[in-house]
């Protein structure tokens, strides 16, 4: 059997930075790879910041939009300096961003809240701590 998929549920409200996230996605964030950010349309802002990254994604999205590029050091130095957005009333948003989909098939879903990791390192020591340390404030599922 091969590397088993992870399934992360931040359900810890009171989490006051992003520093979890922060490290998790740029653990999975790898230069030359294809990367996709959805964001409501209503989130000009946002879809203003992505679209230095890439390019606006022909959709049957009614309600959002995608940005689709490339990552590079920018977008890895963004996500790195990413701050936790203050908006938190419906979800204690962890990034500005909706969703984020990496092509190696890691997600950030649900504003940072859901992580879905396709192929986990399973011997990535970094990894396996950063799992340990996520306990405290998430549900962790291995399948």
């Amino acid at each position: 059997m091969g590397n088993p998929q992870i399934g992360i549920e931040i359900i810890d409200k009171s989490l006051t930075d992003n520093h979890y996230w922060r490290k998790l996605v740029t653990m999975f964030a790898l230069v030359g790879m294809r990367f996709e950010i959805h964001c409501w349309n209503e989130e000009t802002e946002e879809i203003k910041a992505a679209s230095i990254y890439g390019e606006v994604k022909t959709s049957d999205w009614e309600f959002g939009t995608i940005i689709e590029g490339m990552l590079d050091e920018k977008f890895i130095e963004m996500i790195y300096h990413t701050i936790k957005p203050q908006d938190t009333e419906i979800h204690n948003k962890m990034t500005p961003f909706f969703s984020i989909f990496f092509e190696n098939g890691f997600s950030s879903e649900h504003y940072g809240t859901e992580f879905h990791i396709l192929s986990a390192p399973t011997e990535d020591l970094n990894f396996t701590a950063l799992l340990e340390e996520i306990r405290e404030y998430a549900i962790i599922n291995k399948y």
